[in-house]
């Protein structure tokens, strides 16, 4: 048996839970909300204010920085750049431009690429992953064979340091790697088996990244490799994901969409065909419920095309087709007129998933404690990675883990979720604890959007102390 009670402010101040940041130094000092109710069920409640600005320490979400070469040097740490700018994300690109007629990767890069992955996870950067052979708009697309010969080479280091990307575009064909431009057996005017032979290169990407999305640089493109059109361009929505396939090994279902001329016209540069566009951006709002959206602005469209990067056309397009990352550096005009016009921190700090504790529950029934979080996700997206989380009873000398079955990439943006768990004590020493809720791995923590809920120490967010349990 046990019994619990919340203590005064004063007594909370003196149990050494690791609370959340407040102006004190010292992590030790809780500083969570004490504004409780209780009704006649013998539930009690409490509420919390948010701070929106905490959300930009998550992972997998937010501006990004540009641009990271991954086989260009091992010679030094090139992550601790970003990390000491404030970034949880980095474009990483591995540029094979050196070794597109070459079937055989060099060891040196291999071994250069794996230094500077784990130099990342050292930082708790995680990378924007494209493989590039074309720099540019000259030059040939390697032949089939190569990149898949390229990317079984590849596998052993990126395994060993997945945990390192965070989300990975298609690249590999076509000028910069953005799927345009194809020659040889990928263009469509060059060879009949073109789509084929693109379909084969997704397919290597997707077994390289099991455990990751790949992006794919239009719409159309989805759809005409895993949908049932025969034209580039035609409407399908054979590809599209559903809720029954989200989330499984379905390849409709892996497959999202990056736009790296986001705002720019009214086609976004060709992202959406000029006689389907509203189709094609209803084609992304569908998929980006389930999988990430992100890329980069490419300057400011002229005459009625200015009007789109402004704040109102930016946050709404955002919101509606669920981006969870854009390039801080590029392009610099657009990044300076959100500055201007006052949008530039609430697209920082809604980018991606802004997870905010609303309220908490909980209820002594016999030897256990139950619990019931309310979370709202009121960013522009989803995580897009599944996090594990749990909840957490700690004090200074015990802790205890209670696994939650929730999968994050279902906190869908402009919901509220239900965190439900009844915590067994007979194993808890006795003694006052604090309830944390943990979400994520080391170096890949995520923060709830809420006022000084945040323990460094403990790796959680706290949402209540003063729970005394005793034999």
């Amino acid at each position: 048996m046990y019994k619990w009670g919340l203590l005064t402010v004063a007594s909370l101040l003196l149990i050494g839970c690791g609370g959340g940041a407040s102006s004190s130094e010292d992590d030790s000092v809780v500083d969570v909300p004490t504004v409780i109710t209780s009704d006649e069920s013998g539930w009690s409640r409490q509420s919390y204010e948010e701070n929106s600005s905490v959300n930009l320490l998550n992972p997998d979400r937010g501006f990004y920085d540009a641009s990271y070469h991954l086989e260009a040097s091992k010679s030094y740490n090139m992550f601790d750049s970003p990390k000491e700018k404030g970034y949880k994300l980095v474009y990483g690109v591995l540029s094979l431009e050196d070794y597109a007629s070459t079937e055989i990767l060099p060891q040196t890069l291999l071994d250069t690429l794996g230094k500077n992955l784990s130099d990342a996870q050292a930082n708790g950067i995680k990378i924007i992953f494209r493989i590039r052979y074309r720099p540019d708009s000259s030059g040939k697309d390697p032949q089939k064979s190569i990149i898949l010969g390229h990317l079984q080479q590849l596998s052993s280091v990126m395994s060993e340091h997945r945990s390192a990307i965070s989300v990975v575009q298609a690249g590999t064909l076509g000028a910069w790697g953005e799927w345009h431009t194809f020659t040889g057996e990928f263009d469509d005017e060059s060879d009949e088996a073109y789509r084929e032979n693109r379909l084969e290169v997704l397919k290597g990407l997707l077994a390289l990244f099991p455990e990751h999305f790949v992006q794919i640089r239009t719409p159309m493109h989805k759809e005409l490799l895993l949908g049932d059109v025969e034209e580039y361009k035609e409407v399908g929505t054979a590809g599209e994901i559903t809720p029954e396939i989200a989330y499984t090994s379905d390849i409709r279902a892996r497959v999202g969409h990056h736009n790296d001329c986001f705002l720019s016209t009214s086609t976004d540069m060709g992202t959406y065909a000029s006689d389907n566009i509203a189709f094609w951006k209803s084609y992304v709002e569908n998929d980006s419920k389930y999988t990430p959206v992100g890329g980069e602005t490419c300057g400011i469209g002229e005459d009625e095309d200015a009007e789109r990067s402004s704040c109102t056309t930016a946050l709404l397009e955002m919101k509606q087709l669920h981006y969870s990352y854009m390039n801080d550096d590029y392009h610099p005009d657009v990044i300076e007129k959100w500055k201007t016009q006052g949008c530039y921190t609430t697209i920082q700090e809604n980018l991606g998933y802004r997870l905010v504790a609303t309220s908490l529950a909980w209820l002594e029934e016999s030897t256990q404690l139950s619990v019931d979080l309310t979370l709202e996700n009121r960013g522009f997206a989803s995580p897009y990675q599944n996090y594990p989380v749990s909840y957490i009873l700690y004090n200074e000398q015990n802790r205890y883990t209670f696994p939650l079955s929730l999968d994050t990439r279902t906190l869908y943006a402009g919901e509220s979720k239900a965190l439900r768990a009844s915590l067994p004590l007979e194993g808890v020493k006795s003694g006052q604890y604090c309830l944390g809720l943990s979400i994520g791995e080391e170096g890949s923590l995520v923060h709830l959007s809420n006022e000084a809920l945040w323990s460094s120490s403990q790796e959680s967010n706290t949402l209540l102390c003063g729970i005394e349990v005793a034999p």
